[in-house]
Parts: structure tokens; C-alpha cells; sequence
């Protein structure tokens, strides 16, 4: 894998062995939560958790090297042990013995600002004073030809943790490093290119609206790439709204704001809604990475309006509420929808054969491929969990309210209890929250779980 802060001399040094090496014990604490699905060991058995909690500790203590050794590398490996949930068994003393998953982040963050800051000019701090020298190139070595590799390699790092970035801000209830908050991120490259994007592709689809248009696999994976970009402004807009609440801005930026969730709200349903839609008629026709991919845009769109009440209630703006209730409602609609679309559709996982590890023309057989609902397979699971939690709020408070009846009521919350069974079951916030179903009544608790 490349890294880009290191030199093509020092590539093969003891520090890129060690980075390496790093990455390639996150990358196997990151899968282990996986483990049962291909693993003819129980799910609760005790081999399983035990292998899971040795790859989840090996990744935990190797983080504080990781954060001392920026790099691309370092990166990928420190946001993919944020991404890895606590497994059953691991003591809260001995999660604090280390960095969470949350300090990962930020450390990444700051990682890839100080990557794509470096210029030729003088840096210091505390403990060092450094110039780089200047290295000039022809125009026809092979370092200019791998300009444009380089620009695209390092921009997708950057979209990456432009990701995680906006989702910690919103999530977790901390300010933004990549980006400007509440003021003046709309002047932004980033975010101006993903309007700007929009619009272009609101106007090339026109014609995909008419009755007989039709529908493919390439033209639904098109809609898909776009209105992700779309849905992670959405998630951007809605941590600013939480930043003016949060932070006790006046009433005129909190009203900015809160109009700016509901009118990105609005754009995405004009651009992108019935495009979706259509995707949905025609979804069994489409490939399983295809459906996968409907379903992760889907759920997270969604899942940050649904957090729009949660964190409006939480500072007591009846009046923001109901406002918002309409777009609400239609949230939890296509959540509740979704979730049952993710159980309910398989994605068939190709596992490497024993006689042929290394042929990828080996053939396919049903012995060595293992179907699971694409719930299963969710590479933000968490996100799954505070969407059932917001589902069982809402369904509780609908049930209260007369607007459900019991037979409904019951089999929501089914649905929602099959989600959890279907999730990594290593994962403490999966059976706290599992736990939760467990009680005659539910107590109120943070939608959001912590890894």
C-alpha cells in the first residue's frame, strides 16, 4: 500500500514495517467482529469472543505507536480501530487503558492536515524545528507522471476523512477539524463541489423521471453515488443545527440553521427521491453490491433526520418539533422499510477455498460461499443500532399515543429485535442494546451508542 509521507528510499525502513504491520492488525480487528458468519464456531461460543478480544486488544495497544507515526497508513489504521466495536468481555477499566476509538479519530484527522500541509517552509513546535528541502524533478520523471495518481489517491483520503470528521461532529457532539461549524462552511471547496455536483446531476437526469424510462444497474449505482454525496452534507447541516443549540446561539442562527436541514432536505427529495424510488421497484434485478450500496445510502440519509428531534428535544424546542414532524414521520417510514429490506435481502460472501487459496479462477460452489441478510454485513453497524433505538422511541411513543395498534406494535418491534440479532454479536453496545428489549419497559437513553 502506498504512503504518501514517506520517501521511495526509506519505503522498505523498519518504520514502514512497523506501520505496516499496524494496519494489518487493525484491518484484522476491524473484520474479527465478522468471524462467526464464516467460522463453523458457535456465535456465542468461547474460542469465537476469545479470538475477537485478542485482535481487539493486540489493535488498542498498538494505537498510541500508531498516533506518533503520521502517515496514510497510520490513518487508515487509526480510523478503522474507531470503527471496531468493543467486544463482550473487554472491562470499561480496560478500554480507558488506552485510546478510544473517538481519540483515534481526531488523531487521523490531524494526521491528514499535517500530510497535506506539508510545503517547503519552516515547522516547529515544542520538541523539533524542521525546513524540508526543496527536490526538483523533470518534467518527464516518473514522479511527475504519478502527479495525477497521487491528487486522486490523496483526494479520496480526504473525502474518507471528511466522512468521519462530519459523522464525529454530529455523533459525537465535538467540534469539526476539516471543516469550518456553524460558520462559514458553506464557503468551502468541498461543500460548494457537492451542490454544485447536485445540480449538474439534477439536470442530467431529467429525462430519468418520464414513465418509460429504464432503469439499470448503472444508471440506479449512479444515483446512488450522487445522493451519497448529497446525504453527507445532510449530515453536515445537521451537526450545525446541533451546534446552535448546543452552544446557545441566537435565535436568528439557530433558525439559519434549522432551515438549512429542512430545505437539504427538500433538495434531496426533488433530485433524488423518485430516482430511489425507482431503484427500489427495480432492485431485484440489480447486482448484490448494488443493493447493498441502496440500502447504506438509505439508512444513513434517514438516520440523520431522524436525529433532527432527538437532538431538538433534548433543548426543549416544541416549536422546532413540530415543524419538523411531517419530514419526521417520512423518515421513519423508509427506516423501518429499510431495515426490513436489509434483512429480508442476501448478499452471498465468497470465501477463499482451502485446495485453491490463491486461484481466483477457482470455481464457486455452495461450500465455499456463505449467504447472510445484508444487515448482517453492514459496515457501520452502530449506525444500525441508533437506528433502532430511535425506531423503538418513535414506536413507543405512537403506540402511547393510540396511533398504532397492538398487533402493529408487536410486530415492528420484532423487526427491530431481529436487526439486533443479525448484528455482530461480539459487540457490547449490540447486547446492551438487546438488553434494553429484554425489559417490560425501555428505558430513556442516549440514541447514539458508543463504541
Amino acid at each position: 500500500m502506498l504512503d504518501f509521507g514517506a520517501s521511495p528510499e526509506s519505503f522498505k525502513n523498519e518504520n514502514d514495517m512497523q506501520i505496516d504491520n499496524y494496519l494489518d492488525c487493525a484491518i484484522q480487528g476491524f473484520a474479527a467482529r465478522w468471524l462467526p458468519l464464516i467460522s463453523p464456531i458457535s456465535t456465542t461460543g468461547a474460542p469465537c469472543l476469545e479470538i475477537v478480544r485478542s485482535l481487539w486488544r493486540r489493535a488498542h495497544r498498538d494505537m498510541l505507536k500508531v498516533i506518533n507515526r503520521p502517515s496514510y497508513r497510520s490513518m487508515l489504521a487509526l480510523l478503522l480501530f474507531a470503527l471496531t466495536p468493543t467486544p463482550v468481555g473487554i472491562s470499561e477499566e480496560e478500554e480507558l487503558d488506552g485510546v478510544s476509538g473517538q481519540h483515534c479519530v481526531h488523531a487521523a484527522l490531524q494526521q491528514i492536515q499535517s500530510l497535506r500541509a506539508r510545503q517547503r517552509s519552516l515547522q516547529f513546535n515544542g520538541t523539533r524545528v524542521s525546513l524540508a528541502s526543496v527536490r526538483r524533478t523533470s518534467a518527464t520523471s516518473p514522479q511527475s507522471l504519478a502527479t495525477t495518481n497521487f491528487i486522486n489517491a490523496e483526494s479520496t483520503a480526504y473525502w474518507a476523512a471528511l466522512t468521519f470528521d462530519t459523522s464525529a461532529s454530529l455523533t459525537m457532539s465535538c467540534r469539526p477539524l476539516l471543516s469550518s461549524g456553524l460558520f462559514g462552511f458553506d464557503a468551502e471547496p468541498s461543500w460548494r463541489m457537492v451542490r454544485t455536483c447536485a445540480e449538474i446531476f439534477k439536470g442530467m437526469t431529467k429525462d430519468w423521471k418520464e414513465p418509460d424510462f429504464e432503469m439499470t444497474n448503472e444508471k440506479a449505482n449512479q444515483i446512488i453515488a450522487s445522493g451519497a454525496a448529497w446525504k453527507l452534507l445532510q449530515w453536515k447541516l445537521t451537526a450545525n443545527l446541533k451546534e446552535s443549540l448546543r452552544d446557545g446561539h441566537d435565535e436568528i442562527e439557530v433558525n439559519k440553521a434549522f432551515n438549512a436541514v429542512s430545505d437539504a432536505i427538500d433538495h434531496f427529495n426533488v433530485t433524488y427521491r423518485d430516482l430511489l424510488s425507482a431503484c427500489q421497484t427495480r432492485i431485484q434485478f440489480f447486482s448484490q453490491e448494488t443493493k447493498l450500496r441502496w440500502y447504506e445510502l438509505v439508512m444513513h440519509y434517514n438516520l440523520s433526520i431522524l436525529m433532527v428531534p432527538d437532538i431538538v428535544a433534548t433543548t426543549h424546542r416544541e416549536d422546532l418539533l413540530s415543524l419538523f414532524s411531517a419530514k419526521r414521520m417520512n423518515a421513519e417510514t423508509w427506516v423501518m422499510n429499510c431495515l426490513e429490506f436489509g434483512l429480508n435481502n442476501k448478499y452471498t460472501l465468497q470465501l477463499r477455498s482451502d485446495k485453491s487459496p490463491s486461484d481466483p479462477k477457482a470455481p464457486i460452489t455452495s461450500e465455499n460461499t456463505v449467504t447472510v441478510p445484508l444487515v448482517a454485513i453492514d459496515p457501520y453497524p452502530h449506525h444500525v443500532v441508533a437506528a433502532v433505538k430511535l425506531m423503538q422511541q418513535a414506536i413507543d411513543r405512537d403506540s402511547a399515543r393510540g396511533k398504532i395498534g397492538s398487533g402493529a406494535y408487536n410486530n415492528l418491534l420484532s423487526t427491530l429485535r431481529q436487526t439486533l440479532e443479525q448484528l455482530p454479536q461480539c459487540s457490547k453496545s449490540v447486547q446492551m442494546a438487546r438488553a434494553d428489549f429484554a425489559k417490560p419497559e425501555h428505558p430513556s437513553q442516549p440514541a447514539y451508542p458508543q463504541w
